[in-house]
């Protein structure tokens, strides 16, 4: 089945998202909210920038929903009726047990003809907390209601400890209550991190805000040149060198003749990421470009339905799950260097989805099903 998602950019939009793909339903787009008076998204504030990069990272366009309170609802049907135009069947809400959002969204969503899906009805609000936590989304808290909780929750990320912290206080643990929001910047459904900082607090009323900020996409200006001692920045080399000499270890398990010669200049690019090698611009957007256009390829060739399977399978695929995950360390190292942007960062990046991407090709030639994921529960 064919899905739209209501997506706030928060915890509930992204688990009740993850349910219903793990469930094999396709989804068609994210609509979000955009209040036409702030220019930010309703509730949780995002920029439509940040919510364009978590579009990307999800690999699922996003309709931005510009709208006045006045024409809220008008506008979210208009955006329902696009989704059924397109061949969406339900819409995805991410409310767990508020009668007044069920009533809400199921109306909208009768009113043009589609079903309303709600994958977290029903469930205990500490088990939700819990699962997200579990299938490791990374969820910042952005805002908070400082009636209910303290400032020094803003900004950390929803872990077990904090969780309990925030349940000791007396608020809801899920803050279903308006007690605090977050930012998903990461999870099992994105290809990628969101590399994002947050910006000074701001206050409106009882609440207070962390705004995001995505950390700047640049030209490729400036690179680490040396490696030394026991600093992040020799950690990182180290990293690429494991990463180079794995693909290597890809590169002799294939037979494909047109994919050893791909693995030979993704090898060329990973080990042009290490400041031990690289001495000035060696890597330019000409490399990102074709990078770019392999991962797209293999994709396609896939279809695109998006896919939670265990990195299992042929031993090449499995090689090819290994290092989509150390690209993605890969990433986390340069967001401990602040080196988060330009092109270094976006080839990283990169360079974890296709891997990803190549692991189901591979797979695919070597004639083996993948094996979904089968999820238990707390």
């Amino acid at each position: 089945m064919k899905f739209i998602a209501s997506y706030s950019g928060g915890k509930e939009s992204a688990l009740s998202l993850y349910e219903v793909i793990r469930e094999g339903h396709e989804p068609i787009a994210l609509i979000t909210t955009i209040n036409t008076d702030e220019g930010r998204s309703y509730s949780h504030g995002l920029s439509g920038d940040v919510l364009e990069a978590v579009s990307k990272s999800l690999g699922i366009p996003l309709w931005l929903v510009k709208t006045s309170g006045e024409k809220y609802a008008e506008n979210f049907e208009k955006a329902l009726l696009r989704g059924k135009e397109q061949g969406a069947e339900a819409c995805v809400f991410g409310d767990i047990d508020i009668e007044g959002h069920l009533e809400w969204c199921s109306q909208r969503c009768e009113n043009v003809g589609i079903k309303p899906l709600f994958p977290l009805w029903g469930r205990p609000r500490e088990d939700v907390v819990y699962e997200i936590i579990d299938r490791c989304f990374v969820a910042n808290i952005s805002t908070i209601n400082t009636k209910y909780l303290d400032k020094k929750f803003l900004g950390q990320q929803l872990t077990d400890e904090v969780a309990e912290l925030i349940d000791a206080t007396g608020a809801d643990i899920c803050g279903e209550n308006g007690e605090y929001h977050t930012f998903v910047s990461d999870g099992p459904i994105f290809q990628h991190p969101i590399a994002f900082s947050f910006g000074d607090v701001t206050t409106n009323g009882d609440y207070a805000m962390l705004p995001v900020h995505l950390i700047c996409k640049d030209n490729y200006k400036t690179c680490l040149h040396t490696c030394g001692g026991t600093d992040v920045a020799c950690d990182f080399a180290l990293l690429v060198d494991e990463v180079a000499s794995m693909t290597g270890l890809l590169h002799s398990l294939v037979s494909h003749e047109g994919l050893k010669e791909e693995l030979r200049f993704v090898c060329d690019i990973i080990y042009n990421l290490s400041p031990s090698f690289r001495m000035g611009m060696v890597l330019n957007e000409e490399d990102f470009a074709k990078l770019e256009k392999l991962t797209l390829t293999h994709k396609d060739d896939l279809g695109d339905k998006a896919k939670i399977v265990l990195p299992m399978g042929c031993q090449s695929a499995s090689v090819a799950h290994i290092l989509r995950v150390k690209c993605k360390a890969l990433v986390r190292q340069l967001c401990k260097q602040n080196r988060a942007n330009g092109l270094l960062y976006d080839l990283t990046n990169l360079l974890s989805g296709y891997f990803y991407y190549l692991a189901f090709k591979l797979n695919k030639i070597a004639g083996i099903e993948e094996i979904p994921f089968v999820s238990r529960k707390r």
